[in-house]
């Protein structure tokens, strides 16, 4: 998985690369990945063909990928993922399964169907319909296509999105989300339109511009005073942002699904214009991910990410922009159950794993492509902190939020599995600032 034997090191010139078990890939998007082309003369093959690889296990097109080099010739081998997958799904409506699996609510489930078609035309193009009832009424449509131009420098995204609920996290109090409710009515839908431009010249930089329309509409109950009049500021019922923003991305990790060597770098800059409401706010965002080996099995992972956002003329900022650490993936372990709100953040995590095996095994003897998998387990130890800044601090005091303003930080072990190179199950145990000390589930990367 995550190693690959020596070929040699003396210089080796490339007369030729030939690629097999590509039924569906057209050769140009296995070649755009490869470290190199024909007529190249390398003086690290070694390197080379282990950057080809893990670029190409990357796509996550190919379950496994072989490249051996003789003669002058390249021979990469790949065997290929199933592309069409319409498949149910049963999700909870929570920020995390952590914070369901405390009532274990029924009503708090998302089902339905996804219909994802990847590697459309062979392209590497993915086209996604994911349709939801439940707890949220959802649909969406998210179509990618990485490359249009001659040089496979230029992509296009395109996503369309609809959804709402009957129940609103309308609040934060004792630094946890509050909902407010109504079985007969839906509360709050959201609606909204990005397209996006994607540049890639090189193979671990990627630029992203885009530009979209967001609406959010909620009911006259949830802006009344004695529930939240600045959930969308001011008793505004309606939202209506149009943003634009430029995105830089630098990717240079061994398997993007659960990294153990390389970097990655992010940045994010967006403005916002919220018509109607004479609003106007800029945010940036960025991180910096590094990933290395220690020592044989031992590896280490740091992460440090930050936000600053600012509305107009330092204006209040509404109760729905406001999310900060507690939300997808900006958290601090030990934290999951809790949230931390404000405008701008600082977030730390380090990570040391030891690899306990590694091997592959049979998985779905009859099924082609799945008859074996590569399945790895990790001990991991951890420890990140984080800090909020809440300019806000008569809300704070009202609503006994204790967290903001002052450094948090949890630390903890735990045991990470992980199937073929990117499906994960990570169980940990965890204690806080508070102490407070639980195990948590998850089926992401921390770092």
């Amino acid at each position: 998985m995550f190693s690959l034997k020596a070929q040699t090191t003396r210089a080796f010139f490339v007369k030729d690369i030939q690629i097999m078990g590509n039924k569906k890939t057209k050769d140009n998007i296995i070649i755009r990945e490869m470290a190199f082309r024909v007529g190249d003369t390398l003086n690290n093959l070694e390197y080379s063909i282990d950057q080809s690889r893990r670029q190409l296990l990357n796509l996550f097109l190919f379950n496994e990928v072989e490249i051996k080099a003789e003669d002058s010739i390249v021979l990469v081998k790949v065997t290929e993922r199933w592309y069409i997958w319409p498949s149910p799904k049963l999700t909870y409506a929570d920020r995390n399964i952590n914070q369901w699996l405390l009532t274990k609510d029924p009503k708090r489930l998302i089902y339905g169907t996804d219909i994802e078609w990847y590697n459309f035309r062979g392209r590497n193009e993915t086209i996604k319909l994911n349709l939801r009832m439940g707890y949220t009424r959802l649909a969406n449509l998210n179509y990618m296509m990485p490359y249009f131009n001659k040089k496979q420098s230029w992509g296009l995204n395109f996503i369309v999105n609809y959804s709402d609920n009957k129940e609103v996290w309308y609040k934060t109090e004792d630094n946890k989300v509050r909902f407010f409710n109504d079985n007969n009515t839906h509360l709050i839908n959201r609606k909204g339109i990005e397209v996006a431009a994607i540049h890639r010249k090189a193979i671990f930089n990627y630029h992203r511009f885009y530009a979209g329309h967001r609406q959010v509409s909620v009911a006259d109950t949830i802006v009344k005073r004695e529930v939240n009049a600045n959930y969308l500021l001011n008793q505004a019922v309606n939202q209506k942002e149009t943003y634009f923003g430029y995105s830089f991305t630098f990717d240079k990790r061994d398997f993007k699904g659960y990294p153990l060597r390389g970097m990655m770098v992010k940045l994010n800059v967006e403005n916002s214009v919220f018509f109607g409401q004479n609003l106007v706010s800029q945010t940036v965002k960025g991180s910096v991910s590094k990933y290395v080996k220690l020592y044989k099995n031992i590896y280490n992972a740091s992460f440090f990410g930050f936000r600053w956002m600012q509305f107009n003329k330092n204006a209040p900022i509404p109760y729905n922009k406001i999310t900060a650490l507690g939300y997808d993936r900006d958290y601090i372990r030990g934290y999951e159950l809790y949230v931390i709100d404000g405008a701008h953040f600082g977030l730390a995590k380090t990570e040391f794993k030891y690899r306990i095996f590694e091997r592959k095994t049979k998985f779905v003897s009859k099924v082609r492509n799945y008859e074996k998998a590569n399945v790895a387990v990790f001990l991991t130890a951890f420890a990140d902190a984080g800090y909020v800044q809440n300019n806000n601090t008569s809300n704070l005091l009202l609503n006994n939020n204790t967290m903001p303003n002052s450094l948090q930080y949890g630390y903890g072990a735990g045991i990470n599995c992980v199937l073929f190179y990117d499906y994960l199950v990570r169980i940990e145990f965890a204690q806080n600032k508070i102490n407070d000390h639980r195990f948590y589930l998850s089926f992401i990367t921390a770092i």
